[in-house]
């Protein structure tokens, strides 16, 4: 009888330990599931904006995080960049960019642990309630792209001795995403950036043209379109070479766009022509800023080796003011904006050149004295 009751007891025993590993399977199985789908949504994510959604906004909720964190490298800016021309909601979001290794301070490995003991580089205001931290080194390939950190006000949720095969796998997966993400967008930026100048190229400004048209009609707002164009420029490139050419346009790009706003957009059209779109500027505002451009191309010489070149372009200019763009087709009315500005600095060039001239007014008396052609 005693031994039927130890067997009876052992047997029990067993059976509780069984139903126990078997609910702890399930567990695992529902948490790698639930993780595999968060994997998947990540990898479908549309680009980096996709990505840190996801994982700031949406991922806390899921998981039933209080923090989630994200600090990303960013030695060249292309995370700024993108984050700004996307309207990146950063007072919402945990997120840090670190311009270089010294300010990311990557832990040397996951981290689980006390919140407070974290590096103050990692650690993001209004986070003071945390208990328990998990920080994950997001890397790829040897290289650190940042790290996510995953908080908690428990203080048991993440500590020394829990399993961190789930969080290891979503710092890759993190990683990887982040990677394609970066890489798919320099490579649409090579298609739309003009190699030389760094400037947009004409296939962008062609694409942009139609949308800013399409914008301005339906917000009824101006548009103007300007066309710049480097005076004298085959003198540069018969006397100096095309090397000192080349330089020369990437010159006069970098002081066309000194005064762009973040609405407008520069161009190289061609050559040594460039295009530039203001929207929201009247006939007046718009004038001002095409002689000032004209003033600073030609304000300084450009230095090229041992060369000294006096720069000056023409520029022609068509605005449209808001009752014009009434009603208007946007593809017909931006070909229309655009061979007025092209029809007006042909008449800039034939007037003398280094000058400004506006669509549908006669040329101005000569406004600005005439440089010497590009040379010493």
């Amino acid at each position: 009888m005693v031994e039927q009751a130890r067997l009876e007891q052992e047997n029990l025993w067993l059976r509780e330990r069984l139903a126990t590993l078997i609910e702890a399977a399930r567990d695992n199985e529902r948490k790698l599931d639930r993780m595999t789908g968060l994997e998947m949504r990540l990898l479908a994510a549309d680009g980096l904006m996709g990505i840190l959604s996801l994982l700031l906004e949406e991922f806390p909720r899921d998981y039933e995080l209080d923090h989630v964190g994200l600090v990303l490298h960013d030695p060249d800016g292309v995370i700024s960049t993108i984050l700004d021309a996307a309207l990146c909601p950063r007072g919402l979001w945990a997120l840090k960019l670190a311009p270089s290794a010294e300010d990311l301070k990557t832990p040397a490995g996951l981290y689980l642990g006390d919140y407070a003991a974290c590096p103050e580089a990692l650690r993001f205001e209004g986070c003071g309630e945390l208990g328990s931290v998990a920080l994950l080194p997001v890397q790829r390939a040897g290289r650190c792209l940042g790290v996510l950190s995953l908080g908690s006000r428990c203080s048991g949720r993440y500590g020394e001795g829990m399993d961190t095969y789930l969080l290891r796998r979503l710092a890759a997966v993190v990683a990887i995403c982040i990677e394609n993400a970066l890489a798919a967008w320099r490579l649409q930026e090579l298609g739309v950036t003009d190699a030389l100048t760094g400037v947009r190229n004409r296939r962008f400004f062609d694409l942009r043209l139609q949308e800013e048209m399409t914008r301005v009609v339906r917000e009824r707002q101006s548009l103007a379109c300007l066309f710049v164009d480097i005076d004298h420029f085959k003198a540069v490139n018969d006397g100096y070479g095309h090397g000192v050419g080349d330089q020369v346009i990437s010159a006069v790009a970098q002081r066309l766009g000194r005064h762009l706003r973040g609405s407008d957009l520069l161009a190289r059209y061609g050559g040594e022509e460039f295009v530039m779109l203001l929207p929201g500027l009247d006939r007046q505002e718009v004038r001002a800023v095409a002689e000032r451009v004209r003033q600073v191309v030609c304000g300084g010489a450009v230095v090229v080796d041992e060369h000294s070149l006096s720069v000056t372009v023409s520029i022609g200019v068509a605005h449209w003011p808001t009752q014009r763009l009434v009603g208007q087709d946007p593809s017909v009315a931006a070909q229309t904006l655009l061979r007025e500005a092209d029809e007006a600095l042909l008449r800039a060039k034939g007037d003398g050149r280094n000058r400004v001239v506006m669509a549908g007014l006669p040329p101005p008396d000569a406004m600005s004295l005439e440089l010497l052609p590009l040379g010493l």
